[in-house]
């Protein structure tokens, strides 16, 4: 897989490992009832967007990001031999990054993958769309990518599934969870000082159907893609104002005035971690 001529990058030691893992979860743990909106006029920079680890964002170097949006391809057929489950479930979320660039790496296991359950050929238009909506931040400079459809250049891959599944392989459905991210990310300083990283992508599932099975609606899945999108750029938490994009809720669909805002915010800052 080509990265092209970055950073010079291979892990360095185990504290590589224990401070470089920061996983973005789409909609993780959604509370049955909505909390009451914050005053949605009110624009701010929410502290969530910031990792247990610290801040995380690419770097200029690092651009313009290349993003593969597959037709459709699903990970679910990878499966783990010992537990008889899709090595791509949440349970082992850390390991997404490296198990796509072992697919990018062996194109017979790549042109084996196949076609989610549920999707439809507008969902690769809705992700589109909704990944795209980024673009705007373009012209100020902080940060820039482009689609591509070769897999084998790309940064950011995204992918389909029927329905999350746990390390037992049971269907999850709760909390109505439409997308995860996964990232790898490496300390900043180290490698500054000379250190080098083995960068592996990010990975991007969003679901393609609803919890009765029927097809994920287009404009859900368009606010699923601009949500996963935000994570996979580094806003690593999500907001506790329901309106904005980045909440847990997805707000409109929309990237919000403080989403916005935070991404400004975010890139202004000096990265403890980059993807």
């Amino acid at each position: 897989m080509k990265h092209r001529a970055r950073l010079t990058i291979c892990i360095i030691g185990l504290l590589f490992a224990m401070l470089g893992l920061s996983v973005g979860k789409a909609s993780a743990q959604r509370q049955t009832q909505r909390p009451a909106q914050q005053n949605p006029g009110a624009v701010r920079v929410y502290p969530e967007f910031k990792s247990q680890f610290g801040v995380i964002r690419w770097l200029k170097e690092q651009m313009p990001l290349r993003v593969f949006i597959s037709r459709g391809l699903s990970l679910d057929s990878v499966i783990d031999p010992q537990l008889g489950a899709p090595v791509a479930n949440v349970d082992n979320l850390s390991a997404w990054p490296g198990l796509v660039a072992q697919l990018i790496e062996n194109p017979q296991q790549w042109n084996s993958l196949g076609i989610a359950e549920g999707y439809v050929d507008g969902h690769y238009q809705a992700a589109y769309e909704g990944i795209a909506s980024w673009k705007v931040f373009e012209k100020e400079g902080f940060l820039s990518y482009q689609f591509t459809n070769d897999p084998s250049e790309a940064d950011i891959y995204v992918f389909f599934t029927k329905q999350f599944v746990n390390k037992m392989g049971m269907a999850l459905f709760a909390n109505d969870i439409r997308g995860y991210t996964s990232k790898t990310n490496f300390p900043y300083k180290a490698i500054l000082a000379g250190g080098q990283a083995n960068f592996k992508p990010v990975v991007i599932v969003l679901r393609t159907t609803e919890g009765r099975g029927g097809s994920m609606p287009l404009g859900k899945m368009k606010a699923a893609a601009t949500h996963e999108f935000g994570h996979a750029l580094g806003i690593e938490g999500h907001s506790t104002n329901a309106s904005d994009l980045m909440s847990v809720y997805y707000g409109r669909g929309v990237i919000s005035p403080s989403d916005a805002a935070t991404l400004r915010y975010l890139y202004r800052l000096q990265p403890d971690l980059i993807p």
